[in-house]
């Protein structure tokens, strides 16, 4: 049962995780192998993780993180773009591809695609206004880009509030404290919710409550 993890406890997360595969958890213990320098385990949690759930964003970014760390950057591109394919708007792995990228050589095309989705996030950013200005023929257009700006928040925006399926048993304190881990605010006071319909609210979901309200006021 997800209640009785500790995510900061690596026997729980690897209990947790071989007894069931699709976990939610497998990111974090991807990512603690990956602190703990442990590329080969960190790899492997996040391979067999992404079999069983393959809509799982972080067990991507993770992944492409273990692959950069191993220098393997071709495989750390993969991951990123498939991670990018099913969640545009992901900041830090667009900032890695690009980074990537750099490093790969890869052609001004691709490069261009990755730099103008975040200068469209970023517009006042003159280090990505510089680097697409070094690489594309066509002047940048402020005013166009202010424009796909707003359409990127709107974007955003239906992401954060589009609620996703979730089986009962999984909506349990644990799972929201790793959705709050993994930053999924919104879901995690989804899953709040469906665990508040269930049973009667106390201290903990309230403070829980106010905590993730917080941190989502914060983002905005």
């Amino acid at each position: 049962m997800l209640d009785d993890i500790n995510i900061s406890n690596k026997l729980d997360l690897e209990r947790a995780f071989a007894d069931d595969f699709s976990s939610p958890i497998f990111p974090i213990l991807g990512e603690l192998y990956l602190k703990n320098k442990d590329f080969q385990r960190a790899e492997k949690v996040c391979r067999i993780g992404l079999k069983h759930d393959p809509n799982n964003i972080n067990g991507y970014y993770i992944l492409a993180k273990v692959y950069l760390f191993n220098n393997s950057l071709n495989k750390a591109e993969k991951q990123l773009i498939e991670l990018l394919n099913k969640k545009p708007l992901h900041i830090n792995a667009l900032k890695l591809i690009v980074k990537v990228q750099e490093e790969l050589g890869v052609s001004n095309k691709n490069k261009l695609k990755y730099l103008k989705k975040l200068f469209n996030i970023f517009p006042d950013d003159k280090n990505i206004e510089s680097k697409i200005a070094k690489i594309d023929t066509e002047p940048i257009n402020q005013k166009q880009s202010l424009i796909e700006n707003k359409q990127v928040n709107v974007e955003a925006s239906s992401i954060l509030t589009n609620k996703f399926d979730i089986q009962p048993r999984m909506a349990t304190l644990t799972f929201v404290e790793i959705l709050k881990e993994q930053k999924h605010y919104e879901e995690a006071l989804h899953v709040l919710s469906l665990l508040e319909s269930k049973s009667k609210k106390n201290t903990k979901t309230k403070k829980l409550k106010n905590e993730l309200k917080q941190l989502l006021a914060e983002l905005h």
